[in-house]
């Protein structure tokens, strides 16, 4: 993993270890990110804590995966309307032909795909456990609302940079704080 938020109560947590057990939960932690190795701990109260941590560590790193896979799959989706467009833009030799082409790549255009929740899940950092009301709220979005949405979520967490104060991607969905 290239970053790891580790959410303030967790930290409060660490804290209140003494610092041989707060060294030994860090070392673990890093080693858990890194090559995915779980610790063994002979002191339970220790091992209790980690399981915190690697649930975290765990739903980052699925995250992460995630919003990889929309990415990639968005970067192929770009490349190979643009490769559509210089096809047919090959195969147009008259200007009738060349007319018909332009007329499908207009019409094609116009016909775009429904974003997906995955396009909002992958830039919102506070999805909490609402996906249905989320999915929901989305679906009744047009697509220009949507990518209003989608644009507003930089703006909104430099807004509100604590996360303790971020809404859930459901409330943040049904307030449209983008269209304040």
């Amino acid at each position: 993993m290239k970053n790891l938020i580790i959410p303030i109560d967790h930290l409060v947590m660490l804290a209140e270890l003494d610092d041989k057990e707060a060294g030994q939960m860090a070392k673990a932690i890093a080693q858990y990110a890194n090559k995915e190795t779980a610790p063994s701990f002979s002191n339970g109260a220790l091992k209790a804590i980690f399981t915190l941590f690697r649930s975290n560590i765990d739903a980052q790193r699925e995250s992460s995966a995630k919003r990889r896979e929309i990415n990639t799959t968005n970067a192929m989706g770009k490349k190979s309307a643009a490769k559509k467009k210089a096809a047919k833009k090959a195969i147009a030799t008259d200007s009738e032909s060349q007319q018909i082409a332009d007329d499908a790549t207009e019409a094609s255009e116009a016909v775009e795909e429904s974003l997906p929740l995955d396009a909002i899940e992958a830039v919102y950092p506070k999805l909490g456990t609402y996906r249905n009301e989320s999915l929901s709220i989305w679906e009744s979005f047009n697509e220009e609302k949507k990518r209003k949405a989608i644009g507003f979520v930089q703006t909104y967490i430099s807004q509100t940079p604590n996360a303790i104060d971020q809404m859930y991607l459901n409330r943040y969905l049904g307030a449209e704080p983008w269209e304040k």
